[in-house]
């Protein structure tokens, strides 16, 4: 097994050679631990899809190292080259893969990535670093986007649609935390699901006008250091509402909630919720408030499929660019590290706000 042969290559081939196993075993350790828990999974999930998909595809089989040539064509395979009964093994004996067609290029680049980080813990040669590999990649991109083919993203919730979700909110002990949920992901500068998941109630600082939530980790704090974010106004309000009905007063800051409408115990990882549990809840909202519009339920579910729990951090950042705020003042609350994919979301509110587009008013 491919998996079996990364470890072997871990923990006694290339650097680890040298070391004691001992020593070996507390690097990996660290290793582990500085990594979230979220990206370890990812990792392995992307792992043991490429290998289910490379002993179906590859004469040899799954092997570590991976050759240079063996990426190559899971490149080609998933941009719409795969052999038929591949595919039609990885989706029903394997189940690896969700439904027949390509990958996304994002979907892509995200495998490699993680079959990078295996040879690069591995001290091994990189496959995905060949020059043959990235120029692949870099016109993959330009022939999708000479075609039309753009990037998926899940639509943003904006403030209009943010309320149109939380008017579907009651007084039940469910809508009271999704309201909840809702509005801190989104008010407190556009959460992860991650975050959001992994919140706890000890990270709230009361203050005048609501609280402070110490985000003890994120994506792009990896080391911990820590980040405050403000949780005010109607987003406060709803959290210590939240608070109040569900009578949490510490652990995980969101819970699950039965079909009676009971508070569920802590999940096994320490968590209230999962991170599908928020995308789903963000569905859900979506699709209610479009039938409160008048839709159909199949155009509802249909409107809902373009929103995730990325809607409400996409939200923010296009609103914040709808009221003209600085992209400084909006970036300390989402904790963006780059301004790239920031300003994605962000030049699609500040276009509306372009005083050149009414010259001719």
């Amino acid at each position: 097994m491919m998996m079996n042969q990364i470890a072997t290559y871990q923990g006694g081939q290339g650097l680890t050679r040298q070391l004691s196993p001992a020593t070996a075993d507390f690097l990996k350790a660290v290793f582990e631990a500085g990594t979230a828990p979220n990206t370890r999974r990812a990792y392995q999930k992307d792992m043991l899809y490429f290998e289910a998909w490379a002993n179906l595809a590859r004469p040899e089989g799954a092997c570590f190292p991976v050759p240079v040539a063996a990426v190559l064509q899971f490149i080609s395979d998933h941009l719409g080259g795969m052999a038929a009964e591949v595919e039609a093994a990885l989706v029903g004996e394997s189940k690896v893969k969700a439904m027949p067609g390509p990958h996304s290029l994002a979907t892509i680049r995200r495998r490699l990535a993680s079959l990078s980080v295996a040879h690069e813990t591995a001290r091994v040669a990189n496959p995905v670093k060949d020059s043959a590999v990235k120029e692949t990649l870099k016109k993959a991109g330009k022939a999708l986007a000479s075609q039309g083919v753009k990037p998926r993203k899940k639509r943003a919730a904006i403030k209009g649609i943010l309320d149109a979700m939380l008017s579907t909110c009651g007084d039940s002990l469910l809508d009271t935390r999704d309201r909840a949920l809702l509005l801190f992901a989104a008010a407190s500068g556009g959460r992860r699901r991650s975050e959001v998941v992994g919140a706890m109630v000890e990270d709230l600082t009361p203050v005048e006008g609501g609280y402070i939530f110490h985000l003890q980790r994120s994506k792009t704090d990896q080391a911990g250091q820590g980040e405050d974010k403000p949780v005010l106004g109607r987003a406060a309000r709803a959290l210590e509402t939240w608070l109040s009905v569900s009578g949490i007063k510490e652990g995980p800051l969101f819970r699950g909630v039965n079909r009676h409408g009971q508070l569920m115990p802590v999940l096994g990882n320490g968590q209230g919720l999962t991170g599908e549990t928020v995308a789903r809840i963000v569905k859900q909202r979506a699709y209610l408030a479009a039938r409160a519009e008048g839709m159909g339920e199949g155009q509802a579910r249909e409107y809902a499929a373009h929103f995730g729990a990325h809607s409400l951090r996409s939200g923010f950042v296009t609103e914040w660019g709808l009221r003209g705020g600085s992209r400084g003042e909006g970036m300390a609350l989402t904790g963006h590290r780059s301004s790239v994919v920031f300003d994605s979301y962000y030049q699609a509110g500040a276009v509306l706000n372009n005083p050149a587009a009414r010259i001719f008013d």
